[in-house]
């Protein structure tokens, strides 16, 4: 067990974490919104849809209330104070299924000055690349965590496990020491009974030898009354 568990817990990770943390490419592409083509740029996560979604609404969430359009969640919101100060209109379109997801976002570039917008541009893609980091790491930081608690949980189990082992052992040899005992006492007891006969058995010859003795007695007894008779 202490060598099986730790491989086990090795290949789990050498197969998760390395997928978790693969860098996918950003595609850069275009959604037709509001009349515009707002150029933008997506990402594949090996995450479901919802999970997704989940994680950008926490992501985002400096971004403010988003509202649905044209399929697309939009957000009016400050993207980068240091390079624009005012409102931007900031696009984001979820895709997938329960097994992976596809995450495009992208800046409406109406009212953008024409030397600001590919700067947010640039901006917004590392905030998705960023985005897909953080989640990825995320990830692989929970099956790392879940990983050690599995451990812990076996560690733990298997300690229980040694000490009952333990446990049984010594109430084996208790076991063991008492039938050891038990069988020297029944030892003794029987050669206490093999003694007791010796010794009935020489109490049963002295009682016969007496016994002859008094026979004895009794016919001189005898024999003196019939002499008394006699001299009468």
């Amino acid at each position: 067990m202490k060598i099986k568990y730790p491989v086990t817990l090795a290949l789990l990770l050498l197969y998760t974490i390395p997928g978790l943390l693969a860098q996918h490419t950003l595609i850069k592409t275009s959604h037709h919104l509001l009349g515009v083509d707002v150029e933008g740029a997506e990402i594949e996560l090996p995450f479901s849809k919802t999970e997704t979604e989940i994680a950008w609404k926490d992501y985002a969430k400096s971004f403010g209330r988003s509202e649905a359009t044209q399929g697309h969640q939009a957000y009016e919101t400050v993207f980068k104070q240091e390079i624009y100060s005012n409102k931007i209109l900031v696009f984001t379109e979820i895709k997938g299924n329960t097994k992976s997801g596809k995450i495009w976002a992208g800046i409406d570039p109406q009212g953008i000055p024409k030397d600001i917008y590919p700067k947010l541009q640039m901006e917004m893609q590392t905030y998705l690349h960023d985005f897909n980091i953080k989640m990825r790491k995320d990830a692989a930081q929970k099956e790392i965590e879940e990983s050690e608690r599995a451990a812990s949980f076996l560690s733990k189990s298997y300690e229980e496990l040694k000490r009952e082992e333990r446990k049984n052992v010594r109430s084996q040899e208790k076991n063991h020491q008492k039938i050891k005992e038990y069988e020297l006492e029944l030892k003794q007891m029987r050669q206490d009974s093999i003694n007791y006969n010796h010794t009935l058995e020489a109490l049963n010859i002295k009682l016969d030898s007496v016994y002859l003795e008094i026979e004895k007695v009794k016919k001189m007894v005898d024999l003196y009354k019939v002499k008394l008779e006699e001299i009468k």
